[in-house]
Order: structure tokens, then sequence, then C-alpha cells
């Protein structure tokens, strides 16, 4: 997923989110060498040497959802048809 970073001294740098789960995040940022880990602290993101840190998702259109109905009934009727002896 793509995002945008800014830093506190107010540079913006564009971003793939590689992996994230409620404390830390990785991700690769146009023009890094290398990948960046920002981990949370209370409600702020810090970079590994402390810099707070403030990031968006973006989405070029909103992500499209499939529902899918099952007939359970008729499932659940072949399903025990397969099993009897």
């Amino acid at each position: 997923m793509y995002l945008l970073i800014e830093f506190a001294a107010g540079v913006m740098v564009e971003a793939v989110m590689l992996s994230m789960d409620r404390k830390r995040a990785r991700v690769a940022v146009a023009g890094f060498a290398d990948t960046l880990e920002l981990r949370r602290c209370g409600e702020d993101w810090l970079t590994e040497t402390g810099q707070k840190v403030t990031f968006e998702f973006l989405l070029s259109e909103p992500p499209e959802v499939e529902t899918v109905a099952l007939p359970v009934p008729a499932l659940a009727a072949r399903a025990a048809g397969s099993y009897a002896t």
C-alpha cells in the first residue's frame, strides 16, 4: 500500500508499506537506500532516530469489496449426502 510520510521538518516522501502491526511499521521510502522502521510511542510514530513522523495511506480509488452469498442449506444437504453410508 502506498503512503506519504511527513517528517517534523516538513519534508514529505512517498513510500510503500511492507509490514505493519500495532507498534511497528516497516516501509520502503523513495530515495532511501534501506527500509525505514517506524515505531509507535503513545499516539506518535517515530523513526529509529526518534524523529516524529505522520503518514497517510493513498488510495487511487475506493477498494472494491465483493460479498458472496452461499446457499448454506443446499451445501449442508449435499455434504450430508456425500458422507451418508
